[in-house]
């Protein structure tokens, strides 16, 4: 049975991944729809697969590319699925049983990562949940260069979910440097055009207390090696961030 939720994924170069997240949504929707910044692997071969409405289109950003998807949604619904990630049987079933009669405007669903091959229990990332079922028409993405948010009304209804979505976050330790590094650099980009200013307390005492806080206060010492570069890494993706934006400043 398909359920009328419209799913979008963004993609550029996620041969590597894109299949298992559509097979997980062919499950569930007849209308999926995927906006890739042309691709240079066997991305769109592998969507061309399945039925999916596929658009090429330049890259403007995490929020707008993800805001155009959604604009070629058939249904009044939205699923929004990163091409790293799946859907778990659960919640296939659960969204399945919630959408013969759907009463709310939003719903929050958890999420499970895998990191370099280990399901992580501890640390920042748990529990994890993010609203990524949501009507169209009422909800939207913002235009943050990294890390987007949806853009609620303050009426708008939300029931959270029980099953997860799978997150296959990173396969290796370079891989997570390289995603960092990213990461850090818009984040600073964005930080400057707000004309934020990196203090002693930011670029110092900040990316201790995030290491402190991920391996520590959340228990990632309890997922072993790998909680511990998770820590570590936050802690420097911290200090690279708010470095970055220094060096934008001095710049200017």
């Amino acid at each position: 049975m398909k359920v009328p939720v419209s799913a979008v994924v963004i993609t550029y170069n996620e041969e590597r991944n894109i299949e298992r997240c559509l097979q997980s949504l062919a499950r569930l929707t007849d209308d999926i729809v995927v906006v890739d910044s042309f691709s240079r692997d066997s991305t769109e071969e592998i969507c061309r697969k399945y039925n999916v409405n596929f658009l090429r289109r330049k890259w403007e950003g995490y929020g707008p590319t993800k805001n155009l998807g959604n604009s070629y949604a058939r249904y009044d619904y939205i699923l929004s699925l990163d091409a790293d990630e799946e859907l778990s049987g659960d919640l296939i079933a659960e969204i399945k049983n919630e959408f013969n009669n759907p009463q709310y405007d939003c719903y929050e669903v958890p999420r499970k990562s895998n990191f370099c091959g280990k399901w992580l229990k501890f640390g920042h990332w748990n529990p994890e949940s993010h609203i990524r079922i949501f009507r169209k028409d009422k909800i939207y993405w913002d235009s943050s260069p990294v890390h987007e948010k949806l853009c609620l009304e303050k009426e708008a209804t939300i029931k959270k979910l029980k099953g997860a979505i799978l997150h296959y976050t990173i396969y290796s330790l370079d891989q997570y440097d390289q995603k960092n590094d990213k990461y850090s650099t818009l984040a600073a980009e964005r930080l400057f055009k707000d004309g934020k200013k990196p203090g002693f307390i930011k670029l110092y005492i900040s990316p201790f207390y995030r290491f402190f806080h991920s391996y520590i206060l959340k228990l990632g010492i309890l997922d072993g090696y790998y909680g511990y570069v998770i820590a570590k890494e936050t802690g420097k993706v911290t200090f690279q961030k708010y470095n970055k934006l220094k060096k934008l400043r001095e710049e200017k």
